[in-house]
């Protein structure tokens, strides 16, 4: 890497700089043997046939786990390195006194982490499948967990568990955590926090039998952003290259890291837009990772903007824009048969006949719809039904077919890139905008069509239209956004990149709907 410079990293943005630090520092550590790089990680000193690709999550990064256990960990973690700035003076001297043992870094208690997400990240499969890797000689956990210090290991032992629903090994491990030693490190707050968290997913949030309609009034400029929730420099940017253009409100296509708790979204989500956007609207749909705490955090969030639920409608006289929650289904994806998200239905009520409604009643209104959950993908899977990896949602798709005609767009996020689609299984225009704040390095993506996924029919999954595509800076892909502009029944649509910690680019294409559709 010509020209590299970790101090020039670090002062842009220091968390997301010393992750792609690590990647080379691991790389030249003891602890790997062979390494394989997940989103700057390089965790995994083994072998395994899975890495061929087939069921390789292309668009998952070392921020974004998916998987409640792990997001909850790193929440615990960023709590606790929260409360220690606090109180950093007392804790220092703790650490200081009588050959106490040093406090753990930020780093070093999220290591665990990073090391059990690569069994379920290369796999795709279950933590249990892995047991059949390692007896056929394809994985040696021993391997994995052994260069870890006594603490670390007993953490990732211990996450290890909790994803696999093995309770007994679960308590095993917690009571290692619980150990003076780790105790003092900071790891047994680590987990004391975590297990509050945990306790809160085990009854996810939702509010049924909703109607909220909200008339958009004069309001033209729609600002659209997605998986934004970081906090971090990069996300404060963005926000400012968006509030420049000075939007009439503000989309977000869902999820806040890392899992939503109710510290991250007022230190990531409200502090942020407060003090950038000032008081103009802000909608925000819910993703996978603001259900990892079981949602108490991201319906604070909805209370504290005015959105009543986490599906809604925005309409004038010629417009309806449908947000929906594909967010609450996907709280858990490794824990049923299929990872394939779904709208609610609860207690009779069903989210997907609460759209259809609001399109029947909807008169000539031109149709936008709005998911942090895609419809399709030619990046990789989005779901598996009986084991079969398919590149679009066929619950999402059922629904909406016999509408699609009227759908001028559907924007989703969730992979953290720019999509911008032809016309394909009958959607006019298909956007995915998740690449609004998490980094993406330039090696571990490519704009590359998936292979092996079911599609609709069997046809192609699209192409890639070569004038938006995101470029990179400083080795990662740069972050983006939409804006739309309605003029009556006409709309419009541009997009912009921003790199790391510069201005705004737009991109030289605009979408464009006329009066006549």
């Amino acid at each position: 890497m010509e020209g590299f410079s970790v101090d020039a990293l670090v002062r842009h943005s220091p968390r997301w700089h010393k992750l792609y630090f690590n990647r080379f520092r691991f790389l030249n550590s003891k602890l790997v043997r062979r390494p394989l790089f997940i989103r700057g990680y390089c965790v995994v000193p083994w072998q395994s046939p899975w890495e061929s690709g087939a069921f390789m999550s292309t668009y998952d990064d070392v921020f974004s786990y998916r998987d409640p256990k792990l997001s909850l960990w790193q929440s615990a973690v960023g709590a606790h390195i929260r409360e220690r700035s606090h109180k950093a003076g007392k804790m220092a001297a703790a650490a200081l006194s009588g050959g106490a043992t040093k406090l753990a870094t930020e780093d070093e208690l999220m290591v665990p982490v990073h090391f059990v997400a690569n069994t379920v990240k290369v796999a795709g499969k279950p933590l249990a499948f892995l047991a059949h890797e390692a007896k056929e000689g394809f994985l040696d956990l021993k391997a994995i967990f052994d260069p870890l210090a006594d603490c670390a290991k007993a953490a990732a032992n211990f996450l290890k568990a909790e994803v696999e629903g093995n309770e007994q090994d679960s308590q095993l491990y917690e009571s290692e955590l619980r150990k003076s030693v780790c105790d003092v490190a900071g790891w047994t707050e680590c987990l004391t926090t975590y297990l509050a968290y945990k306790a809160l997913l085990q009854s996810p949030m939702y509010r049924p039998n909703q109607n909220v309609v909200v008339d958009l009034g004069t309001k033209s400029k729609l600002a659209i952003i997605g998986d934004w929730g970081t906090g971090e420099p990069a996300a404060i940017n963005l926000l400012k290259q968006v509030s420049a253009l000075k939007p009439d409100l503000l989309l977000h296509l869902g999820d806040v890291y890392y899992a939503a708790t109710e510290n991250e979204v007022k230190i990531n989500f409200l502090d942020a837009c407060g003090s950038v956007l000032g008081n103009i609207p802000i909608y925000t749909l819910c993703g996978n990772h603001d259900m990892y705490s079981g949602g108490k955090g991201y319906y604070s969030l909805l209370d504290q903007i005015g959105q009543k639920s986490s599906y809604f409608c925005l309409q004038n006289d010629d417009w309806m824009f449908l947000a929906m929650d594909t967010g609450f289904n996907d709280k858990d994806p490794f824990s049923v048969s299929t990872n394939m998200t779904k709208l609610v239905s609860q207690d009779g009520w069903s989210e997907a006949s609460w759209h259809l409604n609001q399109i029947s009643n909807g008169g000539s209104r031109k149709l936008v719809l709005l998911s942090h959950h895609q419809l399709f993908s030619p990046f990789g899977s989005v779901g598996s039904v009986d084991g079969t990896p398919y590149a679009y949602n066929p619950n999402l798709y059922d629904i909406f077919a016999p509408v699609l005609p009227k759908v001028e767009w559907w924007f989703w996020g969730h992979e953290h890139t720019l999509g911008v689609f032809p016309t394909y299984m009958g959607l006019k225009r298909g956007r995915c905008v998740g690449a609004s704040a998490v980094p993406v390095f330039q090696d571990q993506q490519s704009y590359a069509t998936a292979t092996g996924l079911k599609t609709l029919g069997d046809i192609d999954t699209p192409a890639w239209d070569p004038n938006r595509v995101l470029n990179t800076s400083k080795n990662m892909y740069n972050n983006c956004f939409a804006m739309m502009t309605l003029n009556g029944a006409s709309a419009t649509v541009e997009y912009y990149e921003v790199p790391l910690d510069q201005p705004a680019r737009k991109f030289d294409v605009t979408d464009v709907v006329e009066t006549s559709g």
